[in-house]
């Protein structure tokens, strides 16, 4: 469905349009998660269940309009899951530009999902709040990453937005580190407000970095091995707590801080060896 839906958008304007469809998704997420849990409390599970299911429903419509929309790219052979990764793999391969940004969206990815596996535990522990400061950290950063993403979808803010993947990146994997020392509750909402901004942003950065590199006819493809990708990213993060037990979640937010930053700066040795985007 992203893979048909960028398609239609030139590829000058894909980065815009990236960072705006990014905003409404932080908001679909934020009024989505707000609306159940309201539903929850005044009619049950059970119904607003059902709400949602209905609401689901009624988009297929929608959808179903997206898919037959008539695309500028060639109509692509019928692949299977195997033959469609390999074909991904091999164009990645030959193009470093296209791989390193790739590689970027399952970073980004790995900060979000260990920052929201460990702050339960890092807010009980380090600390020592309950369910409202968790509550008003979740809300300060989902609130402070929507208005970053309004600001950046602003045209000449959007245009330096690919220049700039690679230190949002650096800046979101760096603020896991910088958050794992705070123990003040003031403070830790003031960092992860800050955090908020930079991983909205740097996921934006780097989900529009990867539709601008890549052949519009294999946009698809690549987008589904890249989720491939921050699936087994994200395997493995859930398994940290796991295979070390006996580490805090400040630990694992500090060692995970610090191996996101090698491989971003390991990122970067590698686009400067490789061939420059085509524009």
């Amino acid at each position: 469905m992203s893979g048909i839906l960028q398609s239609l958008i030139p590829e000058t304007e894909r980065m815009r349009f990236n960072l705006r469809l990014s905003f409404f998704n932080q908001a679909g997420m934020a009024l989505g998660t707000g609306a159940a849990g309201y539903g929850i409390a005044h009619v049950g599970s059970a119904t607003t269940a059902a709400l949602f299911a209905f609401v689901a429903i009624s988009v297929l419509p929608l959808l179903r309009n997206l898919t037959a929309y008539p695309t500028r790219t060639h109509a692509a052979k019928r692949l299977n899951l195997f033959s469609a990764s390999r074909e991904a793999i091999n164009y990645l391969l030959n193009e470093p530009q296209s791989l390193s940004a790739s590689v970027a969206v399952g970073l980004v990815f790995a900060v979000i999902q260990i920052t929201n596996l460990l702050l339960p535990g890092f807010v009980i522990h380090s600390l020592g709040g309950g369910s409202r400061l968790f509550g008003t950290l979740e809300m300060t950063a989902a609130i402070a990453g929507m208005a970053a993403l309004a600001a950046a979808g602003i045209p000449a803010l959007a245009r330096r937005m690919a220049r700039m993947t690679t230190p949002l990146v650096a800046g979101a994997a760096g603020s896991l580190l910088v958050l794992s020392f705070a123990t003040d509750p003031l403070v830790a909402i003031v960092l992860y407000t800050v955090a908020g901004m930079l991983w909205n942003l740097s996921r934006a950065a780097a989900n529009g970095h990867l539709l601008t590199v890549v052949d519009s006819a294999l946009i698809g493809r690549v987008q589904a091995f890249t989720s491939v990708l921050t699936g087994a990213v994200g395997a493995l993060i859930f398994l940290l707590p796991t295979l070390l037990p006996n580490t805090t979640e400040a630990q694992l937010y500090m060692a995970c801080g610090v191996m996101i930053l090698v491989a971003t700066a390991l990122l970067g040795l590698w686009n400067g060896r490789g061939r420059p985007a085509r524009t």
